[in-house]
């Protein structure tokens, strides 16, 4: 088989329908002898912002000399990007290999615990020193939670995937405190009622919590906004935490250079002069956005955004848009080519029952790449395009 062909038959199993549990993916493990067992894992869920802590602590315990396997979704620009040790990407002859490894096991496993399964094979038949581990969706039931971490981090929580996790930030919190393990250390940067959730799992489970300490702010090489200090803070405290309770060699040195050569592409990243892009793709990542770009505002002295917008249809697209309305002069909607993507029409009529500015000019380009050019004819010399609202669209421009 191809690579081409694997990751077609792969994505036809991305079904818009799956229900998240563990049975189908233990039934695959045990056949394919549990590898996960012997991986030392970092897990990491949240709502916004584990993509990035992923990052910097994989960065870090490279920085320090070990072998460390890196597992994230979903990719920006290819599949490989998902699976890969000390920042080389699996190969497609690897993704060739361990698919067929795992082919004559499968019975009605989705697309993601396949992927996943096949992570975990690869790191263990690599031998890494550790994997650093983004949950998928939640945390209870993800396809990820049948590993027993070092330790358990969750970055923050705010509403999202309403129809699978809950209708309450309380209901999300729970489904992703389900990676809390017995006696296991967790580190949160939560806050609020969700950390009231999380701290009676925590205390159920006998885990010791750490909440975030605040760090010294990193002039990071790479990246850029005050959320990313934030992510870095939750890092450091999972890092520290991860020294308190094991025999890893990291110094203090190892921790900021690894932090500060963090990379992590697509998260509020100026791809020429006047052009942004950025993967939030839910109301807390536009939260995020709006702030920083009020911030960029003042120090470049912007005039106008040009927003280029494409959602998925799983999103509370009403409430994305109603967050940038208040700074947006143009907006073009547009539509990755995933097939979750919502059809351009769709946000802009969502656009125009919500919006009462009727001065903010719009406009539908199919493709996403057509739609950043045309805002870069329509660019004045102080206006900053910003492209932004799925992560598959972002790829889809990169």
């Amino acid at each position: 088989m191809s690579y081409n062909k694997i990751l077609k038959d792969l994505y036809s199993l991305d079904s818009p329908k799956f229900k998240l549990g563990l049975e189908n993916l233990k039934l695959l493990l045990d056949k394919i002898g549990n590898p996960q067992d012997e991986l030392t894992c970092v897990h990491v869920a949240g709502t916004n912002g584990k993509g990035s802590v992923c990052a910097m602590i994989y960065a870090v315990l490279s920085e320090a000399g070990y072998q460390v396997g890196l597992y994230t979704s979903p990719h920006l620009k290819k599949f490989n990007e998902r699976i890969r040790i000390n920042d080389r990407l699996i190969s497609d002859k690897d993704i060739v290999s361990y698919y067929l490894k795992i082919k004559p096991h499968l019975t009605n496993q989705s697309f993601f615990e396949i992927t996943t399964a096949m992570a975990f094979l690869y790191f263990k038949e690599k031998n890494v020193d550790f994997v650093v581990l983004e949950v998928g969706l939640g945390g209870r039931l993800d396809a990820t939670n049948v590993v027993n971490p070092l330790v358990s981090v969750i970055t923050n929580i705010s509403l999202e995937h309403t129809d699978i996790l809950g209708k309450t930030v309380e209901k999300i919190a729970f489904e992703k405190a389900g990676i809390i393990k017995n006696n296991v250390p967790v580190v949160t940067g939560a806050k609020g009622k969700v950390l009231k959730v999380i701290r009676e799992v925590a205390k159920e489970k006998n885990a010791p919590l750490f909440l975030t300490k605040r760090h010294k702010k990193i002039n990071f090489k790479n990246l850029s906004g005050a959320f990313q200090q934030e992510n870095k803070d939750i890092a450091f405290t999972a890092l520290k935490i991860l020294k308190k309770y094991y025999p890893i060699k990291i110094n203090q040195k190892q921790i900021i250079d690894g932090i500060k050569k963090t990379k992590w592409p697509g998260r509020l990243q100026f791809i020429s002069k006047n052009t942004l892009v950025d993967v939030a793709h839910n109301p807390a990542g536009f939260e995020v956005l709006k702030k920083e770009l009020l911030i960029i505002k003042t120090k470049k002295d912007i005039r106008n955004f040009i927003f280029v917008v494409g959602i998925q249809n799983n999103k509370d697209i009403s409430a994305m848009l109603k967050i940038i309305i208040p700074i947006v002069s143009k907006i073009i909607f547009t539509k990755s080519r995933n097939e979750k993507a919502a059809k351009p029409s769709n946000l802009l009529n969502i656009f125009n029952r919500i919006n009462k500015n009727k001065s903010i000019k719009t406009k539908i380009i199919q493709n996403p790449k057509k739609a950043l050019n045309y805002a870069k004819k329509i660019a004045g010399k102080n206006d900053l395009i910003v492209a932004t609202g799925s992560i598959y669209m972002v790829g889809g421009i990169l």
